[in-house]
């Protein structure tokens, strides 16, 4: 009788859990889907047209963006919808995203040399000449301004570029789409490689001719990393594996064991770690796309909870000023992708509930979010801040999250995933 019993009550909790697997499982599908809804509700133009998603919308109360966001399409943010919309079945929106990113590498009106901008004018794009960059005039000096930062070339921005194309390129064979994915890696290579050390400066920045910036960053030697390995896989002897160890080397320089945590990346002109601050992407980033590093999961995760985490969230430092959703949305993907996904639920919460009406996810839960970052290598101050507008790049991480798509790998190596 006792036996019957344990094998009743046995068999209903399996039950249970099975059944609530597949309502979490239907619920993150679901999220995707309108989060991928709402990106598509923003696209405008013709069917094929190439396309550039603005990073930024206005809040809800419909007050004004800051004139430099009003037209601005941060590379990293677009780079992040294509693979989102990929991962939703989206395969139209997304080849117009990918397609603006191809046009950028041979309508740049000034460089012909493989980068890509930080920034391009957000809409619709006309293939009829240069690819157009963001900015604003202005009544008060009587002159077209453009931000120094979004019309420079960041590593990590363009390398995302890469990671973007060599999905687009996985999900349609184009040739064109591997073809610019190897011309922006070649750039980075060629242009921001340390000649002297392990890893990638941070890129350039400013106008043309634009000044080289003299830190490495751990984020973007890891995003190196990935495009190249990426690449390797599909061209084992196009040498990518030695550009990919290059980045790899940094990233074990930047290797904190007593803390078990990763720096954020190096002082300005040294090789010596930045120990003043911590970046939330350089610790979740690394422990998916490096094979290498899973057996560091929980060590970096436990040390990344104490000291970023917030109620119902992960701030982007570590000063736990506020919840940042795009980090937000990292995490919860961390945590899928190391079998620890009950972490991740409290998170795809805090998500669900942060969804703007006009379809995207905010950038914040607060009005404003400090990062501990500078914009620029000329900053006076840490001005590097992220505010409660519906953000792009923000949604489709989300979507990666709920989706559980590695962003760093190619989808047929989902199930090898570390």
């Amino acid at each position: 009788m006792r036996s019957s019993i344990r094998a009743f009550l046995t068999a209903a909790v399996l039950a249970y859990w099975i059944h609530a697997a597949w309502a979490g499982k239907e619920r993150h599908v679901q999220l995707a889907a309108r989060l991928c809804a709402g990106l598509v509700a923003h696209m405008s133009g013709e069917p094929a047209q190439p396309f550039v998603f603005r990073s930024y919308e206005p809040p809800d109360n419909a007050s004004p963006l800051h004139p430099a966001l009003e037209n601005a399409g941060f590379t990293y943010d677009n780079a992040l919808a294509v693979m989102a919309l990929y991962a939703c079945g989206r395969k139209p929106e997304a080849g117009r995203v990918a397609d603006a990113l191809v046009l950028a590498l041979k309508a740049d009106r000034f460089y012909h040399d493989g980068r890509l901008r930080n920034a391009y004018r957000a809409g619709p794009v006309q293939d009829n000449g240069s690819m157009l960059l963001p900015g604003y005039w202005s009544s008060v000096s009587k002159s077209w301004i453009e931000d120094d930062y979004q019309v420079g070339s960041a590593t990590g921005s363009t390398a995302w570029g890469a990671l973007a194309l060599l999905t687009a390129y996985e999900q349609t064979g184009r040739a064109p789409y591997l073809d610019a994915a190897r011309t922006i890696m070649n750039w980075i290579h060629r242009s921001t490689a340390d000649p002297q050390a392990p890893g990638y400066f941070g890129g350039f920045f400013g106008q043309e001719p634009s000044e080289r910036i003299g830190w490495k960053s751990t984020e973007h030697n890891l995003d190196v990393y990935a495009a190249d390995r990426w690449l390797a896989a599909l061209d084992p002897m196009g040498g990518w594996t030695h550009h990919a160890e290059k980045a790899h080397a940094f990233l074990e320089a930047m290797w904190d064991f007593d803390d078990g945590r990763f720096f954020v990346g190096s002082l300005p002109d040294s090789d010596a770690p930045n120990t003043s601050m911590s970046g939330l992407d350089a610790e979740l980033w690394p422990l998916i796309a490096v094979p290498a590093y899973a057996f560091r999961r929980a060590r970096v995760l436990e040390w990344t909870k104490r000291n970023h985490g917030v109620d119902g969230g992960f701030d982007f430092n570590n000063d736990r000023d506020g919840i940042w959703l795009e980090g937000t949305a990292q995490a919860a993907l961390v945590f899928r992708l190391s079998g620890r996904a009950e972490e991740a639920e409290p998170l795809f919460e805090t998500i669900s509930r942060q969804i703007a009406p006009d379809g995207l996810l905010y950038a914040t839960v607060n009005a404003e979010l400090s990062t501990g970052l500078k914009v620029g290598p000329d900053s006076a101050s840490v001005d590097f801040k992220y505010f409660r507008l519906p953000h792009v790049g923000a949604t489709a991480w989300a979507v990666l999250a709920a989706l559980k798509r590695n962003p760093f790998i190619s989808a047929a190596g989902q199930s090898a995933s570390p």
